[in-house]
């Protein structure tokens, strides 16, 4: 079975580093999808939940849907997920308006890091 062409998921246990690569536009259901593969990924962390980090990299994507941001703000907001948080959350975009959805994220989240260069949102992470 191929990977997915809308995203990569991968995690890096000795880090306790998640990271999900957006490569495509995704819509709520898709991003819904998607959420529950990385919720699956992070609880895989066992009694280390909450200990990881988590990269968003949307590098790739120039923006997505205002519905699928709407979607992300109320599943950031819910109880259930906020058990499950990262330590710290790191966004990678590219453009202003990219920008602009990920900052609609933070007031939610006001604590989510904000980057254009990948190495940079790591290195972020990283630090304690």
């Amino acid at each position: 079975m191929s990977a997915p062409l809308t995203h990569r998921l991968e995690v890096d246990r000795p880090r306790k580093l998640v990271i999900l690569e957006i490569r495509e536009m995704l819509g709520p259901e898709d991003a819904a999808w998607v959420g529950e593969e990385l919720r699956a990924a992070v609880r895989s962390f066992g009694d280390a939940v909450g200990q990881h980090v988590t990269l968003y990299d949307g590098s790739a994507v120039p923006s997505l849907p205002t519905a699928t941001i709407d979607m992300l703000r109320q599943t950031f907001d819910n109880p259930a997920v906020r058990a499950i948080w990262a330590r710290k959350v790191a966004f990678v975009v590219k453009t202003a308006t990219a920008r602009m959805q990920v900052k609609r994220l933070q007031q939610v989240r006001p604590d989510f890091g904000m980057f254009d260069d990948r190495d940079a949102a790591i290195a972020w992470l990283m630090e304690p």
